[in-house]
């Protein structure tokens, strides 16, 4: 659904002399329209959490019976929407979304009989995958009954689906036959029983474009349901936790895990799921999950607190993948006979909404908060500057405050200050909010007490809850980094605005002092908000410039680049070489954390990275010339940075 690029180069130039920017884009949304509506009669979906597997499994055969019918569809609260839909049900049993988890040992043999029980004829793919992609496919006409038997062939985490008659994958449905899907997964044999600390979590997406607009309707959830609504997950410290992560929405999520790294032990596709060698396994705290594809990810909350594991694109996290206050949505009769759409019930006011899961992580017996009585004090604003970005938008961004000089309300830096810490050395960063919003900080991959991790109305433990940072408020972010690295911070409310519009910036911890003549930061973010609302912000800024300064290499130095990935709703493309040719560079460190020894071989400069990610590399030029660090957007903008390589023998003349 993204608008093209020349098109919205032409629209922006149009508007921008006259935009007033007060919602998450330039031009204001369009009107809503109203949502489809169940059939009369329809049961409403129950949220499957796909803890319990479908059917019933006798020595190596699992019968299955499922149902394909009408049904209402309720992803976000009480009082919000519900939408018509599809769905799989087991037979005799309400309908679910995400569908029954079909889940077995390989070499089962699958017994399954289809009913479509709707009007509407369906294809059925995902169950054979011992089969071509093409082959993989089951039509039935409504009102029919199909037997399928199967054999699982191939041990993994999968999923199965439908779409209706005339479409040919999964990836072209729209809002009706958008949950025809249900998480597939074939254990090995012998693998130990699920637990209590593994969870399978399946993404859909409820999708309607609108006719006419460059807008949509739309929710994402993890099985079935959206943040704030969804389960919250409870752990003890010292617990090892397990996800199953499997994509079955039209579109890819950088996922991020606060306050700890996880390794992933397994990663596929749509046809095939590869176990990762444990000597390929880096820590990390981001990872991007295609379409169509899975993780199995391993991790050990070893701080309590609450924690979030969530999609990093602003646009997945926030009202634009929200259906409430749609028009003609549920509504409800009060005492007094006027009907009217109740209070949105959502804890704390928060507005992050979407792919967002919420973890309680309990203390271990005998933990002690960590008190500490001398800390280093950093004073960060937050501010804006009307007219600071491209067309007039108003700049956010960060400044710090050394002494008692007050910097002018107006003044911002894009990207933010770098924040120079040293690894375990204690440091209090007094966060004032100048904006007339509230805000929040993250401290992106660092790991951390929950209370100053940055969530407002979530990060903390007991009674003590992180809140908002109200305008002309402060919050005493104290933490000390236990490793030195590479990490980003930025705004944790109003991500659109507040990130898109320059509220980023690097975190490098460190244990002595850069030579910043070898050790190159490179921050590439947003530079402004969408042009059309509910599309990504196709501006691009590295280290807050749309035309870079060059960086300076002289041959023979070990230079390391650390990128900082940190666009609010985009991947981001970076190639490093000459106009003919990509160089070679060795990754040293992704997310903050040191990359084992088996993934630091020379490889391809060429790398695209997710909001929040970041990546360590070493090059060592071995001859002078023009060379250039080219950052883009698929499909959009492109920055280039100029990287200039001297002789040994000029360097030293200078």
């Amino acid at each position: 659904m993204a608008f093209p690029t020349v098109a919205r180069s032409i629209v922006a130039a149009c508007l921008f002399a006259n935009a007033v920017v007060a919602q998450e884009s330039v031009v204001p949304a369009p009107s809503r329209v109203p949502l489809p509506r169940p059939v009369a009669n329809a049961p409403l979906a129950q949220v499957n959490d796909n803890r319990r597997p479908a059917g019933s499994l006798s020595g190596t055969t699992l019968t299955l019976s499922l149902d394909i019918v009408e049904a209402g569809y309720q992803p976000e609260g009480v009082h919000d929407p519900v939408v018509r839909v599809l769905a799989f049900a087991e037979s005799g049993k309400a309908p679910q979304v995400p569908g029954p988890l079909l889940r077995a040992p390989v070499g089962t043999t699958v017994r399954l009989t289809l009913r479509n029980r709707s009007d509407s004829a369906v294809m059925l793919g995902g169950l054979r995958r011992s089969m071509p992609a093409d082959r993989d496919t089951v039509h039935v006409a409504a009102g029919a009954t199909r037997e399928i038997t199967f054999r699982l062939d191939k041990v993994g985490n999968f999923f199965y689906w439908a779409v209706l008659k005339g479409l040919s994958n999964y990836d072209e449905r729209d809002w009706l036959d958008s949950q025809l899907t249900g998480a597939f997964v074939v254990d090995a044999v012998g693998a130990p029983a699920s637990s209590a600390q593994e969870r399978v979590w399946l993404i859909t997406e409820w999708f309607q474009p609108l006719p006419n607009t460059q807008t949509f309707e739309s929710v994402l959830t993890f099985n079935g349901k959206a943040w704030p609504y969804n389960e919250r997950l409870t752990f003890t410290q010292g617990d090892s936790v397990h996800f199953r992560i499997i994509n079955a929405a039209a579109v890819e999520h950088p996922l991020h895990l606060h306050g700890f790294y996880f390794r992933v032990t397994r990663h596929g596709g749509e046809r095939a799921d590869t176990v990762v060698a444990p000597s390929k396994q880096p820590l990390q705290n981001m990872r991007v999950i295609p379409i169509g594809g899975s993780l199995s990810l391993s991790f050990v909350p070893t701080t309590p607190g609450n924690w979030v594991f969530h999609c990093h694109f602003a646009g997945h996290v926030g009202e634009i993948v929200s259906l409430h206050d749609s028009p003609d949505a549920h509504v409800v009769t009060s005492a007094g006979g006027e009907r009217g759409v109740p209070a949105h019930d959502m804890p704390g006011g928060h507005t992050m909404r979407g792919l967002v899961v919420g973890m309680h992580v309990t203390p271990a017996r005998g933990y002690r908060e960590p008190v500490v009585a001398n800390r280093r004090t950093i004073n960060l604003l937050i501010q804006k500057r009307p007219n600071g970005l491209v067309g007039g938008q108003t700049a956010y961004g960060f400044l710090l405050q050394a002494g008692a000089a007050v910097p002018a309300r107006d003044s911002v830096q894009i990207p933010g200050p770098v924040l120079e810490l040293k690894r375990g050395e204690p440091v209090r960063i007094l966060v004032r909010n100048n904006l007339d919003e509230q805000s929040g900080v993250h401290w992106h991959g660092l790991e951390i007490e929950s209370f100053p991790d940055g969530v407002p109305d979530f990060s903390g433990i007991g009674d003590k809850i992180m809140p908002p940072i109200p305008p002309g408020g402060t919050f005493a972010a104290e933490f000390t980094p236990p490793r030195s690295g590479t990490f980003p911070y930025h705004a944790h409310l109003h991500e659109m605005r507040q990130i898109g519009s320059g509220m980023y910036g690097a975190i490098i911890v460190s244990d002595a002092p850069r030579d910043t003549t070898r050790d190159h930061l490179v921050v590439a973010g947003g530079g402004g908000l969408p042009v059309f609302y509910k599309q990504a912000p196709n501006f691009l800024l590295v280290n807050g410039r749309r035309t870079a300064r060059p960086i300076r290499m002289t041959v023979g130095d070990t230079n390391r680049v650390r990128i900082v990935s940190i666009h609010a709703d985009e991947i981001l493309h970076f190639r490093f070489g000459t106009e003919t040719q990509v160089a070679r560079w060795k990754p040293l460190a992704r997310d903050g954390a040191d990359l084992p020894a088996a993934l630091r071989g020379a490889t391809s400069a060429l790398v695209a990275m997710g909001p929040g990610e970041t990546a360590d590399f070493t090059y060592v030029p071995t001859q002078p010339g023009s060379m250039a660090l080219e950052v883009w957007i698929e499909g959009g903008v492109r920055v280039v940075v100029p990287v200039n390589v001297q002789a040994r023998s000029a360097a030293a003349k200078r």
